[in-house]
């Protein structure tokens, strides 16, 4: 999993995060280290623990984690179900 991480952040794609506590989350990794990974949220499961204007970016420990995946595009806002199209 911290390869994955360090693949993310060398690389600067999204990676999605699946925490111990069920938490789901597409993140990009600010900094790495052993034993943390310091991300920005682009989308939670749980977004009420973030607040929109924390530019520090969140810190979970890696023993919190439990598989990263580095996603292969930049992840799209989802629309709401009869939302207009913007082309």
């Amino acid at each position: 999993m911290a390869e994955e991480l360090a693949k993310a952040f060398e690389s600067g794609r999204a990676v999605r995060i699946h925490a111990r506590d069920g938490e789901v989350l597409v993140a990009r990794v600010l900094e790495l280290d052993r034993e943390a990974v310091r991300f920005a949220v682009v989308t939670s499961s749980r977004p009420e623990r973030y607040a929109v204007c924390d530019s520090t970016g969140f810190v979970r420990r890696l023993d919190e984690l439990e598989r990263a995946v580095v996603l292969e595009s930049q992840p799209r806002a989802r629309r709401a179900r009869g939302a207009p199209r913007h082309h």
